[in-house]
């Protein structure tokens, strides 16, 4: 049974420190009592690219996002809402570097060695392969695909933005990318205070 647990907790452990996006908030303004209902921009004013720009995507995107604003006490209002929430998922490309390590492993060499044999001490020579060297870091530069998500709320009385959350991540695969859409938004929303 602990052996059980510890794997369990190790795949877990690996899982979350191994987040494919980085998530991020800033906001001008504390979301106060002031604010208890929202509404959605129409979906025209909301940007998609490729990847995202099907009907899944946006449903995920909308449906995950009013859920975590109804747990933080909003209401959906659609005649007079205190905040507009929009939202912005774009695929783009991003040249990357990576520095990789270079070694320099040093020939064979012949060194004394200490063996005992019988209760004495002998002194041989034998050869060993001593440890590689660092000698610094080659770069690499790599094309990817990366996805920003981005969710607005808009105070609809100023039409500013008071608090923005956006994960920036790889993409990889598009369809992994799309049925990972519900937990970055709940992600994203964590970063609201």
């Amino acid at each position: 049974m602990k052996k059980q647990l510890f794997l369990l907790l190790a795949l877990l452990a690996m899982l979350t420190a191994c987040s494919p996006y980085n998530y991020y908030a800033v906001s001008n303004k504390p979301l106060d009592k002031n604010y208890k209902t929202y509404a959605w921009i129409p979906e025209g004013q909301s940007k998609s690219s490729n990847i995202y720009k099907n009907d899944i995507a946006t449903d995920l995107i909308v449906e995950t996002a009013s859920q975590e604003l109804n747990k933080r006490g909003f209401t959906l209002d659609n005649e007079k809402p205190d905040i507009l929430v929009r939202y912005t998922a774009v695929v783009n490309r991003d040249v990357r570097f990576y520095n990789d390590p270079v070694y320099y492993y040093s020939p064979w060499m012949m060194g004394p060695r200490i063996g005992y044999y019988r209760g004495r001490s002998a002194f041989y020579y034998s050869y060993y392969n001593p440890f590689p060297i660092y000698v610094g870091a080659a770069q690499r530069r790599m094309i990817v695909k990366e996805g920003t998500i981005l969710i607005d709320l808009i105070d609809r009385k100023s039409s500013k933005v008071i608090w923005r959350g956006w994960a920036e991540g790889v993409v990889d695969n598009p369809e992994k990318a799309i049925h990972e859409l519900p937990q970055v938004v709940t992600n994203i929303f964590n970063k609201l205070t």
